[in-house]
């Protein structure tokens, strides 16, 4: 809830929270607190070895982008302003790309 309180008022369009099965039974507090659906995330199948979960992707190719930014794959900033200024300014450029 803490990581989730500053971040509702940057956005209206945020209705659902998509977690790990770590937060189950959280539910009721973010509906309550914040507003929003939390939906928990589970694997489709229990077999041992890799496999993609489900909204999980999303998370690690966003990542994966953001590793191909030299800036990023040190830690040069010393304020977080600084990195979080970074951080937008890759997704900027990256969006920016797709566009043209």
């Amino acid at each position: 809830m803490q990581v989730l309180a500053p971040i509702r008022y940057w956005t209206e369009r945020n209705k659902t929270v998509f977690a790990d099965s770590a937060y189950q039974g959280q539910g009721e507090e973010v509906e309550n607190k914040l507003g929003w659906s939390l939906s928990i995330v589970e694997r489709e199948d229990e077999d041992s070895g890799f496999s993609v979960d489900p909204k999980r992707w999303i998370v690690e190719r966003t990542f994966s982008w953001l590793g191909g930014w030299r800036r990023l794959t040190r830690d040069y900033e010393r304020k977080t302003d600084s990195s979080e200024t970074m951080v937008r300014a890759a997704l900027l450029k990256i969006a920016l790309n797709r566009l043209a």
